[in-house]
């Protein structure tokens, strides 16, 4: 039996290094690799091409929703599954609309995050036992709502460049980061605010904060 290929992508290096030796040890998995951030964690996905990524929900830069929507834009085989700090079941139903196949809370038992991987694996639905009534009750009331329907209009540039804007990053940061000129920050920006009818930048932050692109604390 070939082995399973996974890929783990979390900014707390610990995190990681504990989830692939626990993986490891099971002789069925082998982590091929990890990233800290999300753009890394995503280049990475489209480059070794896992059979499973496990993301932090709230990781930087491209955070796992966003990862999970790149994934299923681009066709790509690897199946997400986020594990996360964030119990909140409004962020679960936007990880699933996304594309992710398995939301699963980090203070898990090692042996429901193996379930996890497994109903995964086999492209079933997996949900941590503590939020799925919570996201069954938040789907049967239509889903996330007017603001995630907003965030469908943007394209995957303009929600990225939102990310980060909601992380506190400016323009020219931003420019650096993208590879991107700062007018074209800026354009992104502009047309962003257009299409969501929003006025300032503190309002595009509180956006990206109500859609769960960014958290107002500092992520875990």
């Amino acid at each position: 039996m070939s082995l399973v290929t996974i890929v783990l992508v979390d900014d707390h290096k610990l995190i990681r290094q504990g989830i692939r030796s626990l993986l490891e040890a099971q002789q069925r998995y082998e982590v091929v690799g990890e990233a800290n951030d999300g753009r890394e964690g995503f280049e990475l996905i489209e480059r070794v091409s896992p059979d499973i990524a496990i993301i932090d929900m709230m990781i930087p830069n491209l955070n796992g929703i966003e990862i999970a929507r790149l994934v299923n834009q681009r066709g790509l085989r690897t199946k997400i599954l986020i594990l996360t700090m964030c119990d909140t079941a409004t962020y679960a139903v936007r990880a699933l609309q996304g594309g992710a196949l398995g939301y699963i809370l980090k203070d898990s038992d090692f042996s429901e995050i193996l379930h996890a991987i497994q109903n995964v694996l086999i492209s079933k639905r997996y949900l941590s036992p503590e939020i799925a009534e919570e996201v069954l009750d938040l789907l049967l009331k239509a889903g996330a709502g007017k603001e995630e329907d907003a965030l469908n209009l943007l394209s995957p540039r303009e929600r990225e460049i939102l990310q980060l804007v909601g992380e506190g990053k400016t323009n020219s940061s931003i420019a650096d980061q993208l590879t991107l000129s700062i007018r074209t920050v800026e354009s992104h920006r502009f047309n962003t605010m257009k299409k969501l009818r929003l006025n300032s930048h503190a309002d595009l932050v509180k956006f990206a904060i109500n859609t769960g692109l960014v958290t107002s604390s500092p992520h875990i």
